[in-house]
């Protein structure tokens, strides 16, 4: 609007130093300039609609956001087919107490299968077989504090008995270690010590010089049958119980000076069969006493 006021100012100027023919010419002209020049002023507001035009056109740049939706979506997908990750039944584990009834593998046993010794999971319990005659295998217990308690149910497959199997506590390397081991075939158990890979037996003689002891009146008979076994594993003292009944109680007459781990093995005979020996266990209950 202020342009349109400066032309007809020059037009007057114009017609006062003209005459006339010339002067209406000079008018026309300056009409016609003024015509014009109104024009080009209009031009600019012309490209204002294609400002707009981008705008419009980053608009799609928020359609991608969808492409986040599959990454939300992934981990609901996989924790179902992770193993192990959270308890269920009576399975419970602290600081100083596990308790595993083998619902579910969640407290990590080990697992493994060399032909020789084969350690898994199966029908809702844990099993240990050793299928070379003449070898010893184990699996230490789940935990990280000393398990000085130990209980379990055990079970043994039917017909005879190719194996021993037991408890491994306080248990230092491979040389030094206590044990309480079962034999399912007679119904007999034994206590010793192994102190620098010597043998050192905590039971008694018997009659016939063996350090094997009677257990027909609380192990319960066949292998088959289910029989809860109890372990207390100290550094001086050794006690027994079998089916909620007290066994023995020995001393270690030369006890190891720190604690240690425990696990459960199984041992076959020289004449064990090709299937060797098997065991199961279950409701394994283990604690360390809270003082």
């Amino acid at each position: 609007m202020t342009e349109q006021k400066r032309f007809p100012w020059l037009a007057l100027i114009l017609g006062v130093g003209c005459v006339g023919v010339l002067c209406i010419g000079v008018l026309v002209v300056g009409g016609g300039a003024v015509y014009f020049l109104t024009q080009e002023t209009a031009i600019p507001s012309v490209p204002e609609p294609v400002v707009t035009v981008p705008v419009e056109i980053l608009e799609p740049t928020s359609v991608p956001a969808p492409v986040v939706e599959p990454t939300l979506v992934e981990p609901t997908a996989v924790e179902p087919t992770t193993p192990g990750t959270s308890l269920t039944g009576d399975q419970r584990l602290d600081d100083h107490s596990l308790y595993d009834d083998f619902s579910s593998d969640a407290l990590g046993w080990p697992l493994f299968d060399d032909g020789k010794t084969i350690l898994k999971y199966e029908n809702q319990a844990y099993s240990i077989q050793i299928t070379e005659p003449d070898y010893e295998d184990w699996a230490y217990l789940p935990v990280d504090f000393i398990p000085y308690e130990i209980w379990f149910d055990v079970q043994g497959l039917p017909g005879q008995q190719d194996g021993t199997f037991g408890v491994f506590c306080q248990y230092q390397n491979e040389d030094n270690f206590y044990y309480v081991e079962f034999d399912l075939e007679i119904n007999s158990y034994v206590i010793g010590q192994i102190l620098n890979d010597e043998h050192i037996p905590l039971t008694p003689q018997n009659a016939n010089g063996q350090y094997w002891q009677d257990a027909s009146g609380t192990l319960k008979s066949p292998p088959t049958s289910v029989n809860r076994i109890g372990v207390t594993c100290y550094l001086d003292s050794i006690t027994l119980f079998i089916n909620d009944q007290w066994v023995d109680e020995v001393g270690v007459g030369q006890p190891f000076d720190q604690p240690g781990e425990a696990a459960f093995f199984v041992y076959t005979f020289d004449f064990a069969g090709e299937n060797g020996y098997k065991i199961f266990f279950d409701n394994v209950e283990v604690w360390q006493p809270v003082q």
